[in-house]
């Protein structure tokens, strides 16, 4: 009797870690930097200010080096998405994604070439901008063009000016 308790209390365990049981999924997720390899592209990801990650309704958590990296795995993989999460550049801050203000600037050298910087607020965002220059977007903006195949790394901010 005490065997098949203990049994049934050790596959419900390990159910429940197999399936993501022990995700939250208000939290963002820990990155092993120099060590977390990256969903999308596979390199490891080693800067705090360009990373990302999303997770899933059913608790699986992926990261990611880049936001760029980020989107392309979403729109081709159409998980269901509970969270999307990005790091603010200048404090390092986990922000949601979905919410942040991007800037776009070719000379901003991310992981990926994608050269997106998210922000917690637009303030931040337009002062990055006013001292390194960039255009500014959003994230539906960057969903819906990637997506639709029009954005890709290194032609973001001339495709966000002419569509302006």
């Amino acid at each position: 009797m005490i065997w098949g308790r203990l049994l049934m209390s050790l596959t419900a365990v390990f159910f429940l870690t197999a399936c993501g049981g022990g995700t939250n999924l208000e939290e963002p997720p820990e990155i092993r930097y120099g060590e977390d390899i990256c969903q999308q592209c596979g390199m490891i990801i080693n800067e705090a200010r360009y990373a990302a990650s999303y997770v899933t309704t059913n608790g699986v958590v992926r990261l990611f080096d880049d936001v760029g990296g980020m989107l392309i795995h979403d729109v081709k993989n159409q998980e269901d998405v509970h969270i999307y999460w990005a790091h603010d550049f200048s404090t390092e801050e986990w922000i949601r994604a979905d919410e942040a203000a991007y800037v776009l600037n070719d000379d901003l050298a991310t992981p990926m070439g994608w050269g997106l910087a998210a922000f917690a607020n637009s303030a931040d965002a337009e002062q990055f901008m006013a001292e390194n220059g960039g255009a500014l977007t959003t994230w539906d903006d960057l969903h819906e063009g990637i997506a639709a195949g029009n954005l890709k790394p290194g032609d973001l901010s001339a495709h966000i000016h002419q569509s302006r």
